[in-house]
């Protein structure tokens, strides 16, 4: 479980840092971005590349890249800076089972030598968040059942409110399918939900004959907007992305910011079929002082403009519906419905390639277990290596069975052993690397006469999540795991025939 928690930290530290990068980036483009309409492309375009941020970093699909060594290596980090695990802190023994020699010793426990410093640190942090998320998860499935709740205790809407409603969808030109109507007497003012199919849940208390024609229209065509624009569905990825990057502020300040323009945006058309701003502005205001009171609103008088419905929950004169009168009625440039074609295509597939290659960076990852899981590749620097260019190993001396040559390096828990056997077959199949034979048939192979010739194995050994897995020339079988149980040093038990091992390397 350890193993796959440190693996998980690492990937989460790597894409967190790479999401910092790539919302920061999104947040300066929307501060110098004024028209509401390309914000919202951008937020949700930084939405996006969140949500597959994470994945781009597990899956490992861009080739990996060491921003923190590159530094080093070119100077313009001093090395003191940043500070490196030993790569070894251990005393070298000699080999198992002679008399007089104690077993090898180390200055640490096993676990410091497996594991680098700060890595308990890393497993409380991500502890901390996966309690976060699953509390924010739980919470937002909460509000999904709760609005599914609300849905399915609602009721038709009466005869004036459906009029309306299809009157508004035959002079827009609306085709199937439409958003559901309901209506509630558990709410306070209007509302749009629903991920699969937009619902627009009204108040019971504006269900009524006595309401205002106009007014009706305006809340409809406000709710029609959001509808039109994919918000409610949007708004509920953009909360799964705000949950499970709740530590990131980006994403706080940019779903504020995209609702502020969802708003702008339903403003203006639910303004324009009235061919005045004014009106719309007058109507808002007046949503301030009319919250207060919980009746229906009253009928308008003759000639006199119809007052703003006295519906929608308390509160003052707020700082959002004074941008959106201010939107409204002094704007300074001309609003865009939709964006251009060319920002629509151009800006999500920049913000997608920087994210792709943003994913790439390992910044805070001394051990990678990706590299071990696969192949571990070239110019790795932080993957750690152990080497011997070459070991002859002879017989053992000693008349104690299974005396082994101990090399000073700790078995990782996990960890990869390749290495160029030469040897025969006899001392093939006695030969064994890590208490691990080299070949299938090892037991055949010991009783093969001695004196044989020698020839040249290519030998492979894989330790990853309680699997042992090893390669003979290609042919690749399986190692029963126990045979590493209680062996915390990497050993080589040699046969009754000299051979020689070159090129053992092990990465961890």
């Amino acid at each position: 479980m350890w193993i796959v928690l440190d693996q998980f930290s690492r990937t989460l530290i790597d894409a967190a840092v790479a999401n910092a990068i790539l919302l920061s980036v999104v947040v300066v483009l929307v501060v110098f971005t004024r028209q509401p309409a390309r914000r919202i492309v951008l937020v949700r375009a930084g939405v996006y590349a969140a949500l597959l941020m994470l994945p781009l970093v597990a899956f490992d699909f861009p080739p990996r890249s060491y921003p923190v060594d590159w530094l080093l290596r070119t100077g313009l980090v001093p090395p003191p800076l940043v500070p490196e695990p030993n790569p070894m802190d251990v005393l070298v023994a000699g080999p198992q089972g002679l008399p007089g020699r104690p077993p090898p010793t180390q200055r640490a426990g096993d676990e410091s030598v497996e594991w680098p410093a700060g890595e308990r640190l890393a497993r409380v942090g991500t502890l901390l968040y996966l309690a976060g998320a699953g509390v924010g998860l739980a919470w937002m499935g909460l509000g999904l059942w709760g609005f599914r709740r609300l849905v399915a205790s609602s009721t038709e809407p009466g005869p004036a409110l459906r009029a309306a409603f299809e009157e508004l969808i035959a002079d827009l030109g609306r085709s199937p399918p439409l958003p559901m109507l309901r209506v509630s007497a558990r709410l306070r003012g209007p509302a749009l939900g629903g991920v699969a199919r937009p619902v627009i849940v009204i108040p019971a208390e504006i269900d009524r004959d006595d309401v205002d024609p106009d007014a009706l229209r305006l809340i409809l065509l406000h709710e029609l907007a959001h509808a039109d624009r994919g918000d409610a569905w949007f708004n509920a990825l953009a909360g799964l992305a705000q949950v499970l990057w709740f530590f990131l502020p980006h994403l706080w300040w940019l779903r504020g910011q995209m609702r502020i323009d969802q708003e702008f945006l339903a403003d203006r058309k639910a303004a324009g079929p009235l061919g005045e701003s004014t009106y719309y502005a007058r109507w808002l205001v007046g949503l301030s002082s009319g919250r207060a009171h919980r009746g229906a609103p009253s009928p308008a008088p003759e000639g006199a403009a119809p007052g703003p419905p006295r519906i929608w929950g308390e509160g003052g004169f707020n700082t959002q519906l004074l941008q959106r009168v201010a939107m409204l009625l002094y704007c300074p440039f001309t609003v865009e419905g939709r964006p251009p074609r060319w920002f629509l295509a151009a800006i999500p597939a920049a913000l997608m390639f920087l994210a792709l290659i943003l994913s790439s960076f390992r910044i805070l990852a001394p051990v990678d277990p990706a590299a071990l899981v696969q192949q571990a590749r070239a110019r790795d620097p932080l993957v750690r290596n152990f080497q011997v260019p070459e070991f002859v190993v002879v017989p053992s001396r000693s008349s104690a069975p299974g005396d082994a040559y101990v090399l000073p390096l700790a078995l990782p828990a996990i960890f990869r052993l390749e290495a160029r056997v030469v040897a025969s077959r006899r001392a093939l199949g006695r030969l064994r690397i890590a208490n691990c034979p080299l070949t299938p048939d090892a037991e055949a192979l010991a009783d093969s006469p001695p004196g044989g010739p020698k020839e040249v194995y290519h030998f492979d050994l894989r330790r990853n999540f309680g699997t042992l897995r090893a390669v003979l020339d290609g042919e690749e079988f399986d190692v029963e795991p126990g045979r590493l149980d209680g062996l915390h040093w990497l050993s080589i038990t040699p046969a009754d025939e000299t051979a020689t091992i070159r090129d053992l390397v092990i990465t961890w």
